[in-house]
């Protein structure tokens, strides 16, 4: 990624937050014309299985210990399961200069938070700066995801996904990004109508000791 590219991007400020009820977030992300095929949580689970959609997310997870991203059937379409494992259940989206969509775990008000890595500033800055320059050698595939609507859907996989309906109904210009339902559990991400594929890259510092930044980067094919 050129110079210029970076600076662009140095001192972004997130456009949208996703939290997760626990530090395991796993983010689904839906076309807004799939929202009413998504099967909710059962409100009167048996055992373990808590049902609907969720409870094929936690498949995921019982079949793939190193589960990092998968195809979801929903309605007549699919989803994309991804998880960015960075175990703080806290996200931020940012809108990139090029147009790129990155999703980003965990916040930058984690690192700087001074129980964290507060007393890095400077060192915090520098590895934002590299991960919102955009995916580089380090990013992997992670799949890909169809919005022929032009409204994405993205929210944790427990999360009620109904009160996006009404965001979804409003005119959103490309580029909005609209939080739905309580404790930002999701967002939909005004887009142009297209195919999204989808680089996952784990950006990791010694001084950071086991805690990584990942970053999804969603681009347009």
């Amino acid at each position: 990624m050129n110079m210029a590219s970076k600076k662009t991007n140095a001192g972004q400020k997130p456009v949208g937050n996703i939290a997760s009820i626990n530090a395991s977030l796993m983010l689904v992300l839906l076309d807004g014309a799939l929202v009413p095929a998504w099967e909710p949580l059962d409100p009167d689970p048996e055992g373990d299985d808590i049902g609907g959609h969720p409870q094929k997310v936690v498949d995921f997870l019982d079949d793939d210990d190193d589960f990092v991203s998968g195809p979801l059937k929903v309605g007549k379409g699919k989803a994309l399961v991804l998880s960015l494992e960075a175990q703080t259940g806290e996200a931020e989206v940012y809108r990139l200069a090029n147009g790129t969509v990155a999703l980003v775990e965990p916040p930058r008000s984690w690192w700087d938070d001074a129980d964290n890595y507060g007393k890095k500033r400077v060192d915090v800055a520098a590895l934002f700066d590299e991960a919102l320059a955009g995916p580089g050698k380090g990013a992997k595939k992670a799949g890909k995801v169809d919005v022929p609507s032009g409204k994405l859907v993205t929210f944790d996989s427990n999360v009620d996904v109904a009160p996006a309906s009404k965001v979804l109904k409003k005119a959103l210009k490309e580029g909005d990004v609209k939080a739905f339902g309580e404790d930002e559990g999701g967002v939909v991400i005004a887009l142009a109508p297209g195919t999204y594929a989808v680089r996952r890259q784990v950006f990791e510092r010694k001084w950071a000791e086991d805690q990584p930044l990942v970053v999804a980067y969603l681009e347009p094919t």
